[in-house]
């Protein structure tokens, strides 16, 4: 994928409860962090630069926190990785 291609994704760490649809929250995440995050959390094979969703289980949080800067997790939310094309 070209790096003007990039530029056009926007990615995040989601949490989001499943009891509750409207508990979510939502950190950004920058090209630079992605790069260290997908060696975290394992992208498929296809999907280098993470534009699918993944999930980020809690035992992986120190190093999540490491990278993203966003705190301990809320034990009551799962996370995900997500990213949407920019406009």
């Amino acid at each position: 994928m070209a790096t003007d291609e990039l530029r056009d994704i926007v990615w995040y760490l989601e949490g989001f409860s499943k009891e509750d649809e409207f508990l979510r929250t939502r950190f950004s995440i920058t090209r630079d962090q992605i790069v260290r995050l997908r060696e975290v959390v394992t992208p498929d094979e296809d999907d280098p630069w993470m534009q699918h969703g993944y999930d980020v289980p809690v035992s992986v949080w120190p190093a999540v926190d490491e990278i993203l800067h966003c705190g301990p997790p809320d034990p009551s939310l799962d996370y995900q990785t997500g990213s949407y094309a920019a406009e």
